[in-house]
């Protein structure tokens, strides 16, 4: 099956959240507070100013995401886009 990458939706929240558990132990061996990697995965689809999620997905399963961040850059008088949370 071929992999595709759309705009995270709010029910993928779920899915995102225990991404950002497990990349946390695996990275860290850190464990994370469910709940609050949750709200913290909500607020981003709450407040777009905050960034956004992509998510690639196998038919109808989301296999992995990714966050993008905004920071404004003085230098180049523009947004940048940081890639972060893989």
């Amino acid at each position: 099956m071929t992999i595709q990458v759309r705009n995270a939706e709010i029910g993928d929240v779920a899915t995102i959240g225990e991404f950002q558990l497990q990349m946390a132990w695996e990275t860290e061996q850190k464990v994370l507070d469910r709940p609050n990697v949750l709200a913290g995965v909500q607020a981003v689809f709450a407040d777009a100013g905050r960034g956004f999620y992509l998510v690639a997905a196998e038919g109808d399963i989301v296999v992995a995401s990714l966050l993008v961040t905004k920071e404004w850059s003085d230098w180049r008088n523009t947004d940048i886009w940081y890639i972060q949370s893989v």
